[in-house]
């Protein structure tokens, strides 16, 4: 308010005391009636009190002229106002540093005006997106309240109890110095700003609705198939509306391949919302977005940052989720130590979770005898067989050359047979087994699918020159199965992979190691099983085997489909996870 100058000033009496009302009593009674324009604009909006809380060195300065102080200060000086901060000013307009014009005296005479924001309030910007505010609106908000919290601590009923308080622990006193600039939720920090404009992106990208299922996933995953989390969704498709679940990309933006998911699913791209965020901040946003969603259950499929936010958040998130793990089989280091999701996460998981999922019997045993689980806890394992899809096609092996002469010649001279590989280039894939399975078979064709990423775990040795890269492919219906005789699988550790269960549909015999779940895939009297330990010998008689008679090996790969359209159903896939995920259904039993 304007300065009556040349009149004594009695002290205005508030609760921080006599000592202090005095001195902003001296403060004003020494304000110049002389002065420059710029110097009776800045007396004018001068909050005495707020700058001898902000400035405690001059209290014990009687004779310093504090809006001369201020002045001399320039952009480093303190605030003069409890809604002036002249840091957060600075920041949003950097061109009014530059300038002749004081900073404070700039934003007086014209800068307030044009909307310019010079509120200490952190992040005022993305939280006035939140609340769908003008900044400028939300500005002005902040210091109404700040002005009434300040009235009522100097001279309403808060304040008296503040001081009272403060005689009886004189350490409260101290916090007489914020008093004038109290935080304001939701703007404490820049940081918890961000995590509130975080939470409110995923929440724009999900359409404002609540969940009945959310799958947290590290990443759109390659490769067309369904995989763990479209199996989940199109099973819970026959209960819940696919609107009603919800995916949380955690650790890489990307795109889902079309199919993956029921039309109608919600996916949120978190990982790409919280970049530039430490993970401490992009945990806890995280975490308020899954408890956001209130879904009956939650589950994570290799969502590392969830993972890593179970360490804090961990107990207080399963007071209020039910929370599944998946875990699929573990990683295994260049010296044969293992590592991964399964050995570094599990047990410190099983206890909070409404359940563990693992997509093989295998791998249930595994863990049971592993950590030696008690009843309690090994009933809370469930194995999640994922179901094949009977739409993929049986592949037809009776084509006949492309039509004339010259077709027929072409397709005698294609006659060597062909052997088909996907997957990632690394040391799980075995690639140095899959060249030497080549080299010993010059006669064969060798056509590889994947990411050709040597050095980083895949094979060192040269590659044969039967053996020829395809690149990547979508979906498997990509791939031109009617011309191969053979799909060789060498991974060294594994659970279900889908890829077998994939090809397992088409009629085209699988040769694969036997290890961990793909045992549960490679049934013995329709596939060419390997054990894990053989070399590359073994794998060539198997698939000399297939070669020998295609016939033969043509009738057990429909077998092999035969029998696990029995044995995957999607209707028994649905009937198990079902009762299991949604909690309207937990009466009833989880069946086969």
């Amino acid at each position: 308010m304007p300065i009556d100058r040349g009149l004594p000033l009695e002290p205005e009496r508030t609760h921080l005391g006599e000592v202090m009302d005095a001195r902003v009593a001296r403060a004003r009674r020494q304000v110049r009636d002389d002065a420059d324009a710029d110097y009776d604009l800045v007396s004018r909006h001068f909050d005495f009190l707020h700058y001898l809380l902000r400035e405690p060195r001059v209290m014990e300065q009687p004779t310093v002229d504090l809006v001369q102080h201020f002045l001399d200060g320039g952009a480093d000086a303190a605030s003069p106002h409890p809604d002036f901060s002249m840091r957060a000013y600075l920041q949003r307009h950097p061109k009014r540093a530059d300038g002749t014009v004081h900073p404070y005296v700039a934003w007086l005479r014209e800068g307030r005006d044009r909307g310019e924001i010079a509120d200490p309030a952190p992040a005022i910007a993305p939280a006035a997106t939140v609340l769908g505010l003008p900044p400028v609106e939300l500005a002005g908000m902040l210091g109404a309240k700040r002005a009434d919290l300040n009235e009522r601590l100097r001279h309403g009923r808060l304040g008296e109890m503040f001081a009272a308080a403060a005689e009886v622990e004189p350490l409260i006193g101290a916090a007489w110095a914020r008093s004038s600039t109290p935080n304001i939720p939701p703007l404490l920090a820049p940081y918890v700003v961000r995590q509130l404009a975080a939470v409110h992106d995923c929440h724009r990208q999900a359409g404002f609705r609540r969940a009945r299922l959310v799958l947290v996933i590290n990443r759109p995953r390659w490769g067309g198939g369904r995989r763990m989390e479209g199996h989940v969704a199109h099973a819970l498709a026959g209960s819940i509306d696919p609107a009603e679940i919800v995916v949380i990309y955690t650790d890489e933006s990307g795109t889902t391949p079309p199919g993956r998911f029921p039309d109608g699913v919600r996916e949120v791209d978190f990982a790409k919302v919280v970049e530039g965020l430490s993970n401490v901040v992009a945990e806890r946003a995280l975490i308020e977005l899954i408890r956001s969603f209130h879904a009956d259950s939650v589950v994570n499929i290799n969502a590392r940052l969830l993972y890593e936010a179970m360490a804090d958040y961990g107990q207080a998130l399963a007071a209020s989720e039910r929370l599944f793990p998946v875990f699929f089989c573990g990683e295994q280091s260049p010296r044969g130590h293992w590592m991964g999701y399964p050995f570094r996460h599990f047990y410190r998981n099983v206890d909070i979770s409404a359940g563990v999922v693992t997509d093989s019997a295998h791998w249930r045993d595994w863990f049971i005898d592993h950590y030696a689980l008690d009843e309690v806890l090994a009933a809370k394992l469930h194995v999640f067989r994922a179901p094949v899809d009977p739409a993929l096609p049986v592949v037809d092996r009776a084509r006949r050359p492309a039509g004339g002469l010259l077709g027929r010649l072409r397709g005698l001279r294609r006659r060597r047979p062909r052997v088909y590989w996907a997957g990632r280039w690394d040391r799980q894939k075995r690639l140095d087994l899959v060249f030497e399975i080549a080299r010993r078979m010059p006669d064969v064709d060798f056509l590889m699918w994947g990411e050709a990423v040597l050095g980083k775990g895949g094979a060192g040795d040269a590659m044969p020159s039967n053996i020829a890269l395809q690149g990547r492919y979508d979906h498997i219906t990509d791939v031109d199965l009617g011309a191969a005789d053979a799909w060789l699988y060498t991974s060294g550790w594994d659970g279900v992979p889908s890829q077998l269960l994939e090809i397992g549909m088409t009629g085209v015999p699988i040769v694969g190691t036997l290890v961990g779940g793909t045992g549960e895939v490679l049934e013995p009297d329709h596939a060419w099983g390997v054990p894990a330990a053989a070399g590359a010998e073994a794998y060539e008689r198997a698939i000399r085997d297939v070669l020998a008679d295609p016939g033969r090996a043509r009738d057990r790969a429909l077998a092999l489909r035969e029998w696990l359209l029995r044995d995957r159903s999607q209707q028994a896939f649905a009937a198990y996870i079902t009762p299991l995920l949604l909690t309207d259904q937990t009466d009833k039993e989880p069946t086969r």
